[in-house]
């Protein structure tokens, strides 16, 4: 009898140390898993180059923070700085946004303030969210409202790949207070020569007169238009 007493007693504290071990270990696992699904830093820098090798960029963020198999970071309150060599900077702000650094890309939202300087000229953008594809040179938003030379022009997208700066939308609007104001489906500014090149069936109103044409060429500093095809000219009285 006391033999198998004893034996009894044995087996119970082999079980109850196994029960405690196990769960010491499930929970330092679970403790481990917790830790590495999260990657957190503050006050980060980080400097990277585009794929086709001529753009570099470069963003601060007061935070940075991801899940540990993400392929993207999020970033808060980041500045972001493009640049391709002498074709054009960009500078972004925002409150907060996200990093696609395997596809050079951000998605980025709430105080957006962007600036490019090109042909030594200055352009900016504002926005309540903006997507910036790297590699591809564009930006686009549903809002994108964009000031240059006092014209305000709203569109959906801006391309800084070619020569000169094109502007998209469904149509895009453009005005210049006291001047002129009209709107086109795609827009390319010269900054240099200081032209607008409408293309398609664009429409623009000058000093009463609602002009519309095709592949309209609008000198926007002197306010003339100066090739277009069937263009047609309506006073503000007929």
């Amino acid at each position: 009898m006391g033999w198998r007493l004893f034996v009894y007693c044995i087996l119970a504290i082999a079980l109850t140390v196994s029960f405690l071990f196990i769960t010491i270990e499930n929970e330092s696992l679970s403790s481990k898993e917790n830790s590495s699904s999260i990657f957190n830093a503050k006050e980060i820098k980080i400097r990277s180059s585009s794929k086709n090798k001529e753009i570099f960029y470069s963003i601060e963020s007061e935070m940075i923070n991801a899940l540990s198999n993400s392929n993207n970071l999020s970033i808060f309150k980041p500045q972001i700085e493009i640049n391709n060599k002498d074709s054009y900077q960009v500078k972004l702000s925002a409150n907060k946004g996200d990093f696609f650094f395997e596809r050079n890309q951000f998605d980025l939202s709430e105080n957006i303030k962007v600036n490019i300087i090109k042909d030594k000229e200055e352009i900016d953008l504002f926005a309540e969210k903006v997507f910036v594809d790297i590699d591809k040179e564009y930006l686009s938003s549903k809002n994108m409202k964009i000031i240059h030379n006092d014209i305000t022009f709203s569109g959906r997208e801006v391309l800084l790949s070619d020569e000169l700066i094109s502007m998209s939308g469904n149509p895009i609007s453009f005005a210049k207070k006291n001047r002129f104001e009209g709107y086109s489906n795609e827009i390319r500014i010269d900054l240099k020569k200081k032209l607008l090149y409408l293309t398609g069936t664009s429409n623009i109103l000058i000093d009463g007169k609602n002009i519309t044409g095709e592949d309209i060429i609008f000198d926007y500093k002197n306010n003339n238009i100066l090739n277009s095809e069937n263009l047609r000219i309506k006073s503000g009285n007929s």
